[in-house]
């Protein structure tokens, strides 16, 4: 201090006081550069412009007092020493004088050489201390500051004037870097600490100019105290935690991205959560996920939000070579991002023509362990610039759920193979259990089948066309009269078992089935070894390719020969029956002749009594009767025996011949009413002699079953291509169990009348001949309706439908 001369500031209104002050230093002998000023605003503004060792303030001067300046001059970060020179010993005013930023005070009145060289060095090397502790506080990677007891910032370093942007010497102005969000609950615990004196910790987000963003700083301050245990200095560091918390925020983040990834079995699951997890974290606006589709050319939205979906109608499929954010993503498997609309728009024209509304987007390649899946994609309605720290995570977020998605995608294949296996396997085991019943089935059908065909003598055989091997069993062997055993193999040991006459034939149809594909059907015999001779009936189904050529032929045959001799012994009945009727017909029609004939010759004589005549006329209606039952019995032997009742059709008016047939039963029946009524037109071609066989057999049977007192009324109607017959009379109805059968032969009712000499063939005989004419008969009788007969007979003889061959 010898050596280089001290520059001191002396302030103070009286100039013998400040006299006093130069003679204590020369005393002292202190090499000192003395600047004098007599009022607080030239003190201040020494201050503020030179740089002094050591400045002596009056307490009191006119204008600005030295308690003014100093605290002035504290709050301008004037680093130099200053020593407050008061006239007055006051305690209370030296402590104000400590917390205003005073280095020492000194008592006019106590002003010694000694102790002005003693304050004067200790002043010195307080102040060289806080200097080193100021470099110390710049070259820190904290910004560190203090203050005065009362809280009121007196230091802040370097690196918190250029991080925050605040004007340097202007400490007050650091609530504005605080977020407005943090500075409430900092200012809390701030004053907490000031009525306490507890050191204090809290973080808060401060602004940083030079990225203009929000990093979180970890606050902390401790006080210092006198030897009394007062505060005299709060000494405090922000120290720059944002990557640590980011960081511990990703973890954070991703671990949640981990855990909800893990609950997502499914595809659809996963990119739920990727779309969610990149929307929130990010605090964007929306989100899609678009994956490669099956054929690598192109891109496929696979999720959205909802606005997305919206913006984006008819983009649910992109080409890969598409000048897109989302395409670009994926072809290079990088992360792509604009910040602002005319950076995306500048890029990428075809989204300025589609006049999206969000501003920014941050598109992160989905990559798994085979290349890139796809992307997610995140919009921002705002501007928005992400940090690397951001950055980092959308790439973790991108990797993680590709990850999940082929994990999924295996999961679910996976679960697909086997649910397909388990169905298989089901299906496999219900094949099985079918197959197994239908084998019992099948095993038990074939045991039935024999059993049937053993039961009905029937033999099976199969012959191969292509080959002439001829498979038959044991049925066979019997019906063909040979020993059980494999006797016939083929088809040329089949021919000579055949009866030579009808060997021909059997080889005839053999050959149309081998070389045609025809089925086999024939009667024919077989000659056993002991020579007897068998009737068999066979019947083949023959089988062809695609081709239609001839492959097998199976079959089944039985023996007829019961039937064959019962057919025979039925012709000679019949054909007894037909020589009988003829003769009785033949044989008793002339003698009935000649008895009508005689009994009507002598009916004419005159000069006969009752008695003769009434006797007479007994033997005509005898004769008469006899006549009609050979008739009836000649038709019916016809109708059975014969193929039906022929008919000779003639061109004829039915209602005519109906008119004829009333009138004259009217006329043998003149205690009867009859009525008849026509409608339409008569005209046809039938059998009029038939007809009127008919007409007669109705109207006479309604005449015997009804009462005398009632009406028979028969009614005819012509209709197209027919005409409708109906006798209808009010007899007692016929029985209902009676009804089925009443047109069968030698059935009569239960009041048949007087019906003398009927055997019940009247009404067999008119529905023969109504079939013959190609019509049909119906009956109904109810009380209160009487009996009801319809006949319906078309006008023609229906034609006979084409003949085809088989």
């Amino acid at each position: 201090m010898e050596e280089q001369p001290l520059r001191l500031l002396v302030a103070d209104d009286d100039e013998v006081d400040r006299l006093a002050v130069r003679r204590a230093l020369l005393k002292a002998g202190l090499n000192a550069q003395l600047v004098e000023v007599s009022d607080g605003a030239s003190a201040l503004s020494a201050l503020m412009e030179q740089s002094f060792d050591c400045a002596f303030l009056d307490f009191q001067m006119p204008g600005e007092d030295g308690l003014s300046v100093l605290r002035q001059a504290r709050a301008a970060l004037v680093e130099t020493p200053i020593i407050m020179l008061t006239g007055q010993g006051d305690e209370h005013i030296a402590v104000e004088l400590m917390k205003a930023g005073a280095t020492d005070y000194l008592g006019k009145s106590a002003l010694t050489p000694e102790r002005l060289t003693h304050l004067l060095r200790q002043a010195q090397r307080l102040h060289e201390a806080e200097q080193q502790y100021r470099t110390l506080a710049e070259v820190l990677p904290h910004t560190i500051w203090t203050s005065r007891p009362n809280g009121e910032l007196d230091y802040i370093s370097r690196r918190g004037f250029e991080d925050s942007g605040m004007a340097p010497g202007d400490p007050s102005q650091w609530p504005k870097a605080v977020h407005p969000e943090d500075l409430p609950r900092l200012m809390e615990r701030w004053h907490h600490s000031l009525r306490t004196g507890e050191p204090y910790e809290v973080d808060v987000r401060i602004w940083r100019k030079s990225d203009s963003t929000w990093r979180w700083h970890l606050v902390r301050a401790l006080p210092t105290r006198d030897a009394r245990g007062r505060v005299v200095r709060w000494f405090g560091t922000n120290a720059d935690i944002d990557d640590q918390r980011r960081a511990q925020e990703r973890a954070s983040r991703l671990q949640a991205v981990t855990a909800a990834l893990s609950e997502a079995p499914t595809p659809r699951q996963v990119i739920e959560v990727i779309i969610t997890q990149g929307v929130t974290a990010l605090d964007a606006q929306s989100g899609a996920v678009c994956l490669m589709a099956e054929d690598g050319q192109s891109l496929e939205l696979a999720s959205a939000t909802d606005n997305v979906r919206t913006m984006t109608r008819g983009l649910e499929r992109i080409p890969l070579d598409a000048p897109l954010a989302v395409t670009e993503a994926v072809r290079n498997d990088r992360l792509v991002l604009f910040a602002n609309r005319e950076e995306r728009d500048r890029r990428y024209p075809t989204v300025a023509r589609l006049d999206l509304p969000y501003e920014a987007a941050a598109v992160m390649p989905l990559r798994g362990s085979r290349g890139v899946m796809g992307a997610l994609v995140v919009n921002f309605f705002q501007p928005r610039t992400l940090s690397p720290h951001e950055q980092e995570f959308c790439l973790s977020l991108a990797r993680q759920g590709a990850q999940a998605l082929e994990r999924a995608r295996l999961y679910e294949a996976a679960q697909q193979a086997r649910t397909a296996a388990e169905e298989s396997e089901a299906q496999l085991r219900s094949v099985l259990a079918e197959r197994e019943r239908m084998e019992a089935t099948l095993q038990e059908r074939d045991e039935r089948l024999r059993a049937a065909l053993w039961a009905s003598g029937t033999g099976t055989f199969r012959w191969d066309i292509r080959t002439g091997a001829l498979e038959w069993d044991e049925n066979l062997d019997q019906l063909y009269g040979l020993p059980p055993g494999r006797t016939v193999q083929t088809i040329e040991d089949f021919y000579p078992l055949v009866h030579p006459e009808d060997r021909a034939e059997v080889e005839r149809r053999n050959s149309a089935c081998a070389r045609e594909g025809a089925d086999f059907e024939l009667d024919y015999r077989v000659v056993w070894p002991d020579g007897r001779v068998h009737w068999l009936s066979s019947k083949g189904k023959t089988f062809v390719d695609a081709n239609g050529r001839p492959l097998y032929m199976t079959g089944a045959c039985v023996d007829i020969t019961a039937q064959k001799r019962q057919e025979a012994e039925a012709r000679q009945l019949a054909e007894f029956e037909r020589q009988i009727l003829g003769i009785v017909s033949h044989d008793l029609r002339n003698p009935l002749s000649v008895i009508r004939i005689s009994a009507s010759m002598l009916l004419a004589r005159e000069g006969l009594d009752e008695r003769a005549s009434k006797n007479l006329t007994r033997i005509i209606s005898a004769s008469d009767r006899a006549t009609r039952l050979i008739r009836d019995l000649l038709d019916f032997s016809q109708a059975r025996l014969g193929g039906g009742i022929p008919v000779e059709r003639k061109r004829m008016d039915l209602f005519e011949l109906a008119r004829g047939v009333v009138e004259e039963l009217a006329a043998s029946h003149p205690e009867r009413q009859m009525e008849m009524a026509q409608e339409g037109e008569g005209a046809g071609e039938w059998d009029g002699d038939r007809l009127a066989q008919v007409l007669g057999n109705l109207v006479g049977n309604a005449l015997q079953h009804s009462p005398p007192e009632t009406p028979v009324r028969v009614s005819c109607r012509g209709e197209s291509g027919q005409v409708l017959l109906e006798v209808h009379n009010q007899g007692t109805p016929i029985e209902a169990s009676l009804l089925p059968d009443l047109f069968e032969p030698f059935r009569r009712g239960r009041h048949a009348g007087n019906g003398a000499g009927s055997v019940g063939l009247g009404l067999y005989i008119t529905r023969q001949l109504v079939l013959a004419h190609g019509g049909g008969i119906t009956v109904t009788s109810r009380p209160g309706d009487g009996t009801r007969f319809t006949v319906r007979l078309p006008r023609r003889a229906p034609t006979p439908p084409p003949f085809q061959e088989a």
